[in-house]
């Protein structure tokens, strides 16, 4: 997941539920929404720390993607 976060594509909701996607293809799927929940936290925390500093875009989109149940509905 974190390398189709880090790429140099748009990062939107579409391009985030495919990392999901592939997430669940590959079998790392828990089922559980608070485990995955937390797990996104910590990928989009790593992913913010590998952003360069100049892709000031991509650092604000993942910065204002948001957390706890807000993240869940956004994304799951």
């Amino acid at each position: 997941m974190e390398e189709l976060l880090l790429t140099r594509e748009p990062l939107d909701i579409v391009r985030i539920s495919t990392a999901l996607f592939v997430r669940v293809e590959k079998g790392e799927w828990t089922g559980n929404l608070e485990k995955e929940v937390e797990n996104f936290e910590n990928i989009l925390q790593k992913v913010l720390e590998r952003v360069p500093s100049e892709d000031v875009e991509r650092k604000k989109k993942l910065r204002n993607f948001g957390t706890g149940k807000k993240l869940a509905k956004r994304v799951f």
